[in-house]
């Protein structure tokens, strides 16, 4: 079995031994463990943040298989959160994964301010549920990066990440502000990742593959490793 120091070396030239250290004491929630939010549990994971808390309330079906980087045929009918802790026990034995069943919305946001989460990071697809996120950021002053929307999109190279007040080209991101202010939600403190590639018409169905929400995914790690060391 690897030794903590091993698994870590690489990290350690790269940040330090303080910067590691401080991430082993973060608590985090990721909400959604898709395709963005897949790329995002394992970057974090595999950084060494101490504390992973994963929300989602779906099971692994066959349509995921093509872009979601957690699972593999042989997950599919079982829950995500399940799996995820499951993948980390094969990665490193020293990171915290805490898995919750359940969808997010107005119902569970005092459940998961009682938390008192060092970082929020939205990764669902659903716009109550990325308000009331809002909402809990707002009222435990935890900031919160959202990822907005990834699918009928190809070029990775267009992925942005801004405060959700300087968003543009994106209607997701457009029906998100709208609503952020009308419950008067603070949009410059919630740090977004989102493209400036117009969606392509896909007809009814939201087609996507890896490249676009897996990258969203590693920006958004990108941008909660310097959130949680300070760097912001």
């Amino acid at each position: 079995m690897d030794t903590l120091e091993s698994i870590d070396e690489r990290t350690e030239a790269l940040l330090g031994k303080e910067a590691l250290e401080l991430l082993r004491s973060k608590k985090v929630a990721i909400f959604g463990i898709g395709g963005v939010g897949g790329f995002l549990f394992e970057a974090l994971v595999r950084t060494g943040v101490g504390e992973i808390h994963v929300y989602d309330c779906d099971t692994v079906e066959e349509s995921n298989l093509n872009r979601q980087i957690l699972f593999l045929r042989s997950d599919i009918g079982r829950r995500k959160v399940d799996v995820a802790v499951e993948r980390v026990s094969l990665i490193r034995n020293d990171v915290h994964v805490v898995p919750h069943f359940l969808r997010v919305g107005t119902e569970t946001e005092d459940s998961v301010a009682e938390e008192k989460f060092d970082l929020l990071l939205d990764a669902i697809d659903d716009v109550e549920g990325k308000l009331s996120l809002m909402e809990v950021a707002e009222k435990t002053s935890a900031p919160v990066i959202s990822c907005l929307g990834t699918a009928r999109r190809l070029d990775p190279r267009l992925l942005r990440l801004a405060p959700l007040s300087k968003t543009a080209g994106d209607p997701l991101a457009k029906k998100v502000r709208h609503l952020a202010r009308e419950r008067s939600l603070d949009l410059s403190r919630v740090l977004c990742v989102y493209s400036e590639e117009p969606a392509l018409d896909t007809g009814p169905s939201l087609g996507s593959s890896m490249p676009v929400p897996g990258s969203a995914g590693l920006l958004m790690a990108s941008a909660a490793l310097r959130t949680l060391l300070g760097l912001y």
